[in-house]
């Protein structure tokens, strides 16, 4: 995966995720987000298996790919880039790591699978609520 997007729209969008996933967590992969590049979009999701949040940016991806990475780690270092640096993110399948590219800062952030990832299925949640008919009192 190979990504290039500007800091301000990658900042926007972290602050939003990033808010959901909780400091200290028993599970390791809900400390992270998840990242995927896709045609001329970067999706952010995270969760904490009550909530999930999820963006998508436009950025210029090739190939498209996904990891996950610690979300909160990742917040402060986009945070800290100069003002309208681009934001290079690339990560090979064969390394755990994201590489994080902005002017001359240079970043390797530790990542998980995205197959680790939790899934919450969106769909019509069942009800079992017989319908109400109106009773008389005859």
């Amino acid at each position: 995966m190979r990504v290039t997007v500007e800091r301000s729209e990658l900042l926007k969008s972290l602050g939003h995720v990033h808010r959901v996933v909780e400091r200290r967590n028993t599970i390791p992969i809900l400390a992270n987000v998840l990242i995927r590049a896709d045609r001329g979009t970067l999706g952010l999701k995270a969760t904490d298996l009550d909530l999930e949040v999820i963006e998508t940016i436009a950025a210029e991806a090739n190939p498209g790919g996904a990891t996950t990475v610690p979300a909160h780690m990742f917040y402060d270092i986009v945070r800290k880039l100069p003002e309208g640096a681009q934001v290079a993110l690339e990560a090979s399948g064969d390394r755990a790591v994201l590489a994080i590219r902005a002017g001359r800062s240079r970043f390797t952030l530790q990542t998980l699978p995205e197959s680790d990832f939790p899934d919450l299925a969106a769909g019509e949640i069942p009800t079992d609520s017989p319908s109400r008919q109106p009773t008389s009192n005859a």
